[in-house]
Order: C-alpha cells, then structure tokens, then sequence
C-alpha cells in the first residue's frame, strides 16, 4: 500500500509540472505558463537561442474567437513558420479568460492581455529579451491587439 501511495504521489507531482524544453541551441520552449490566478491565464513563450536583452523583440499572439472562444492552440500550427520567419523574435502566444455564461464580460479580455504582457514585461531580464514588443492578433484577438496599443504605454509602447 506504501509503495502504491508513493507512486501516486510521483505521478501527480510528475504531471503538474510546467514543460519546458530546451534544444542544443540553447532555444526554449515554456508552455503553460501562469499570468494570473485563473486555469485560463496561462502562456507559451518561446526563446530563440541566440537572444538578448538589446535585441530580441517580443511577437505576443492573440487568438480570436468573438470573446467567448478560441485558445491559443489555435495558433500552434503557425509558431514554427513564424519562428523560421522572424528568427530574432520571441514568440508569446497567450490566452484568456472568455465570456460564458454571463461570466468574464468585457473589459475582462482586455485586462488578461494587460496582465499578459506587464507579466512578460516584468520576466524580460529572466528571458533575456528586450523590451520592444509587438502584437499580432487574429479577429477579437486583433481587437484585444488594437485595444492594448492604443490605450497603453505602461509599462511599454507597443511598436506595432
């Protein structure tokens, strides 16, 4: 029975453990990532391998889904394209909290993004990337995108 319990234990300490992988090239891969205290708050970030805190520029990816769907697994298919295409970028690719069942209404989307990118902002050093971001959202995610550019310069600008 003690060895039963022991092994449970292993396996639940094992799965609730954040992936994180790092190729030979010193590239990382961080998914799930906590911004905030909801299961929905959650990040992927990933670091190419030659970054630094002067040159690498932030790409952070928004997926749509008329507020009320959508994850940011929707943007998976494109992380390898984009990474190949923008070699000195790191990619973030975040979700958050959707609108169900009168729960999470608007400005909520909104105010995850914020604390997406202030997050992001605030682990800069830790991920050695500078602190020149840019957004790219699809459908509410374009808008959520358009939203933080035009109403926030704290604690950066968004260049694009």
């Amino acid at each position: 029975m003690k060895t039963i319990i022991i092994i449970v234990a292993l396996m639940l300490s094992i799965s609730c453990v954040k992936k994180q992988v790092e190729d030979k090239n010193n590239a990382l891969s961080l998914t799930n990532i906590a911004y905030g205290s909801d299961t929905k708050q959650k990040l992927d970030i990933y670091l190419p391998a030659e970054r630094n805190a002067a040159n690498t520029k932030l790409l952070v990816l928004i997926h749509g889904g008329g507020w009320n769907e959508g994850d940011k697994a929707d943007f998976n298919l494109f992380i390898t394209e984009l990474q190949r295409r923008l070699p000195d970028y790191a990619i973030a690719n975040i979700n958050y909290r959707l609108f169900n069942n009168n729960q999470n209404k608007f400005p909520t989307q909104e105010n995850d993004v914020k604390a997406a990118i202030d997050f992001l902002i605030n682990k800069s050093v830790e991920y050695k990337i500078s602190k020149k971001l840019a957004l790219l959202g699809a459908s509410a995610g374009a808008h959520l995108s358009l939203l933080q550019a035009y109403k926030y310069s704290d604690p950066v600008p968004i260049k694009a």
